[in-house]
Order: C-alpha cells, then structure tokens, then sequence
C-alpha cells in the first residue's frame, strides 16, 4: 500500500511540472517580462508546493472512499482518475482562452452546466474525450481492484486516515493562499493549481474587503464617484444600446488592422463622438453589464450581478422605466446562461428576447445566433415599439465575436471555416455596418441616440496582476442629426456610461451611479479588476490592490504598463471607492462624500 501511495505521489508531481511546463510554452512572448532565474526557480518551488497540496486533496478523497466500501474502493478509484484526468485537460484549454486556472471560471459557470456542455461540445469535441477518459477511469480501476482486498488491514487504515486528515488541513488553511507570489499575473497563475484556485474561489467571502485588501493609513478621501444630473441634453427620444461582445483587440486598436478587419466602425466612429481612451472594468461580459448598465465598480471576485442582492444595485433601465421608457433587452443566446433573464428582469426591463423567440434561427452556434439575424431583429423591435411607446430603451448584446469564432459563408472577404478572431470581427463590424445603413432610414433614427460599446476586450495574458492595458474598449454615441462628431480622448470608464446617457437623455440621475460624465472633460480614474485584484487606472498609472494586502504600482504610456512604485495617491482614491462601493452593496452606510 505504502508503495502505492508512493508512486501515486511520483506521478501526480510528474505530471503537475509537466502541466506547467506545457502552460509557459503556451504563453505567448511578452506575458512574462524577463523574469530571473530566481523567479522561474520560485515561480516551481510555489508550483510544487501547491502540486502536493492537490494531491493531499485528491487522495483525501479516495481515502474516504476506501472507508465507505472495500467494495466499491475499485469504481471510486477509477471515478476519482476519470474526474483528475478531465480536471488536467481543462487545465490546458482554460489557459489558452484564459491564461489563468480554473478558480472563478468554475465558479462562474458551474451552476449552468447544460450550456457550458453545450459550449465545450461545440469548441473542443467533448464527447470524443469522454471514452479516454471512461477508459482512464477503468483501467485503474482494474489495475488497482487486484491488490484492493488485502490493502484494509489497520495500517492500511491509519493511513487513509492520515490522507483524509492532510485534506482536511489543506481545506481548513483555503489551500495555504498567501497571495500573489509576486506582481506578475502569469507567473502567479504558473505557481498556483487548478484544484487549490478553485477550493480558494469556493471559500473567498465576497463581503469580506477590510480584512483582505491594503487600507490606507491616512483618512479616508471622498470616493472618486458622483451622481450627476441631467445636462448637456440633446433631447433624444430613445436609446438604442449596442453592446458588441469583445469588440477590442489588435484588429480594433492597431490602426493597420483596423483598415482591414473593421472599416465600417470606424466610419461609424469618425460620424459619430469617439471616445478613444475608454476600458472596460474587467474580462468578461457579465462585468462589461456590471458597468454599462449599473455604473458601478468591479468588485472582486464574482461580478455583483452573480451576487445575491444585485437588485440593489442602481440601474439604468430602472431610472429610464421610471421616466416613461419602455426597457427591452434582445438577446440572441441562452436565456438562462448566467440567469440573464433573472437579472435583466430584476433591474427593469420590462421586455425579455432569447434565441427561442426567433423564428428563423438559420445560423447559430453554442452562444447565439449570429449578429445578423440578432439586428434584423432589433430593427423589427424597434420600428414596433417605437410605434406603441412614446419613449423607448432598447439593448442588445452580440455574440459572434466570441469562441468558436463561426460566422455565416460568404458575407466577408474571409473564410468562415477557419474560426479566428480577426475574421470573426470583420464579420462582426459588417453585420453592424448594415444595421447601421438600413436603422438610418427608419422614421424613428432621428430621434435616437445609438450607442455602440464593447462589454470587454479580448482575453490577453500580461504581466500585470490586472492587464489593464488590455481593458480599452472602443464606444461611440451615434446620431449624425444632433451630435457633432468628435473624437474625445480623456481616461475614462465604461462605468461611467450610465451617467453620460442620462445627460444627453435629458433624465435625472435618480440612482446613485458612480462615475462622471465623460462628455465633461475631464480625466477620470478607470476602476478595474482581475483575479481577485482590483485598481485603477489613471492616464500614466496602473495601481493594484491585491487580495492578501500587496500593494503594486505600473507605469502607463497609453500602450504598455511597466513596474513601478504604486502611487499612493492613487492607492487611496482605489481604496476608498472599492471600499465605498463594497459597504453600499452589503447594505453598510456609504463613506462621507460619496454620494
């Protein structure tokens, strides 16, 4: 038995480095910024350390089921290494999407597995990697079952008590979670394991702030949030929100690729009022809907609209529905994925539309229908809405820009059959590009005021703990009648959305969102988050905030960040906004100044 348990050992720490080896040649250049020898030595020394804390977990588990049954010891046994293998494979292919482990991902989309089985299926064959690993399952169900029966004696026992004991340490101290290993996110991710980041993402108390993130010494300044009221209204009747799924990138940013990939945006942008130095607050749709329909800052972890209690939040459906608009959202995915109906409808919208409202669903693909069917669409809502309500708001959220990258032949000048991103938006900026060529010839375009917006960019590993950098997204507000075309390049966020709209809205901020007008001028700090780390990022600085009481600082040029001192300025206006927005969301008193 003790030889079992040995190679046992041997094995899983062969694998682990072999897994993390495979990560850093997967890693594109530039992800890591010259680390040391040290480092590299550190960043293995960690990663062996979280490899045996792993497995003191997994054989904690088959201890307990060697003590439920010697009978079924042989089929928990082969369960437990079907379930390892398929846990080492998603390990791989999260990082190529993600550059990161498993942790908040699994948490973020393990309580809707038909839709994440039907992504999986679509993007990486599942259902071919279900025999290999039935077959893993067995055979070392087999090749162990012969030495089952005489592995019970007490020894045999004591030690499965000892394993079960070592798990339930490793469980109790969340995995020995110290942080970051240093201000490199790659690096730190290299270090961890997928099993620890997610028993660390299962026990993280999102309400917890104080305890867990640097506090400045000094008092506290007022929150860098305000609620603005109406001004600069262009007295628009409706609101058309496009909400374009990673719409950023090399082939939006890189000025030569953008002449390629994305030439109806631009013409769009130069018509319209551009806002070229705009990021998102984080990597994912859920937290570009945190921002652009609450104005509200990335709390750590799970975006607050996971989060029990996010009708709370202030929203802008709600303060527009208060005001005599029809709110409707139009979606052409899974009505349940991320309970988007559920939340839609807990913050005012008062009309709901999924895939299974269109009639004619002639492309689609694991995440939606394709960006034009989605459009046609919303123009047939529009012109019927529009029709019946003397006010209307209505949003939209595309699809195609997104894993598996499939689009519909023959509509570009690029196959569909290979699936790459850059392909993927030139679709993506034709379809938009014809909406926007058949909506202007709609009665009611004239008095409408179109926002078209990224909910984030592209997935990009950095060095960064939080790859701000990578967080730009590209909005514009559109309507050639009533707003000159500009382009506006202060710092700003997509927090601040909400606030910008009501003002041209000519409609009171009747919520308390945070940011400020972005049409006012000014520079304003871009809240961001990633990993559990939050900050903010101002025009020549990025400082981080991270979980576990580090304190990180980056030079910013407006196209790369570099190591820095943090800026303690900075520092205290980050801790005081994500302190402010944590104590509202919990139902605590707001700090003095915010409003």
């Amino acid at each position: 038995m003790i030889r079992f348990w040995l190679r046992l050992a041997i094995l899983w720490m062969v694998l682990g480095l072999a897994l993390r080896l495979t990560m850093a040649w997967l890693t594109p250049a530039g992800s890591f910024v010259d680390p040391s020898i040290g480092d590299w030595l550190q960043t293995f020394l960690f990663g062996a350390f979280s490899d045996a804390q792993a497995l003191a977990l997994v054989c904690g588990w088959l201890s307990v089921g060697f003590a439920l049954s010697r009978r079924f010891a042989a089929w928990w046994i082969g369960l437990t290494v079907a379930f390892a293998v398929l846990v080492f494979i998603a390990e791989i292919f999260h990082w190529t999407v993600f550059y990161a482990r498993l942790g908040i991902t699994a948490l973020r989309y393990g309580p809707h597995p038909l839709e994440v089985v039907a992504f999986l299926q679509e993007q990486m064959g599942l259902v071919f990697y279900l025999i290999p690993l039935a077959a893993a399952g067995w055979a070392a169900a087999r090749w162990m079952g012969g030495w089952l029966p005489g592995a019970f004696g007490r020894r045999e026992r004591f030690g499965f008590l000892a394993w079960l004991a070592l798990a339930v340490v490793v469980v109790a101290n969340d995995g020995g979670y110290r942080g970051p290993v240093g201000p490199e996110r790659s690096l730190n991710h290299l270090a961890s394991s997928g099993w620890l980041d997610m028993l660390h993402a299962l026990r993280v108390d999102p309400s917890e702030w104080e305890s867990s993130y640097p506090q400045p010494a000094q008092p506290e300044p007022p929150p860098v949030a305000t609620s603005a009221g109406a001004a600069q209204s262009a007295d628009f009747k409706h609101l058309l929100l496009i909400i374009e799924e990673s719409f950023g990138g090399e082939a939006w940013w890189d000025l030569a690729q953008r002449r390629i990939y994305a030439p109806r945006l631009a013409a769009i942008a130069n018509k319209g009022i551009y806002f070229d130095r705009v990021y998102a607050t984080g990597t994912h749709t859920i937290r570009g809907m945190e921002a652009i329909l609450h104005g509200y800052p990335p709390l750590p972890g799970l975006a607050t609209p996971q989060r029990d209690g996010f009708e709370r939040l202030p929203s802008l459906p709600r303060v527009l529905a208060g005001a005599g608009f029809h709110t409707a959202f139009v979606y052409g995915g899974w009505p349940n994925f991320t309970n988007f109906f559920d939340y839609w409808r807990g913050i005012g919208f008062d009309t709901l539309l999924s895939r299974y409202d269109f009639a004619d669903r002639w492309f689609e693909t694991s995440w939606g229908v394709a960006d034009e069917i989605l459009f046609d669409r919303v123009l047939v809502e529009m012109d019927r809405r529009t029709a019946i309500h003397d006010r209307v708001m209505l949003s939209t959220l595309t699809v195609t820009n997104h894993h598996p990258f499939d689009f519909p032949a023959d509509r570009v000048a690029f196959p569909n059959d290979e699936r790459r991103q850059d392909y993927a938006v030139a679709y993506a900026d034709w379809a938009l590009g014809e909406f926007i060529r058949e909506a202007e010839d709609r009665p009611w375009f004239e008095e409408t005021l179109l926002v078209i917006v990224a909910d984030h960019g592209p997935m990009r590993p950095g060095p960064t703990l939080v790859p701000a950098d990578n967080f730009r997204a590209p909005l514009v507000l559109y309507n050639p009648a009533r707003l000159a075309p500009r382009t506006i390049e202060i710092t700003g966020s997509t927090m601040s959305l909400p606030v910008t709209l009501l003002s041209l809205l000519g409609v009171p901020a009747a919520e308390p969102f945070y940011g400020r007008s972005l049409l006012a001028g000014e520079d304003q700090l871009a809240p961001v988050e990633e990993d559990y780390h939050v900050g903010v990022l101002g025009r020549r600085h990025l400082t981080v905030l991270a979980r576990g009481g580090g304190l990180y600082g980056w030079r910013y040029n407006g196209q790369t960040l570099t190591l820095d001192e943090p800026d303690m300025s900075q520092a205290l206006q980050a801790a005081a906004l994500f302190g402010d927005a944590h104590r509202r969301f919990y139902g605590g008193q707001p700090a003095e100044g915010g409003n």
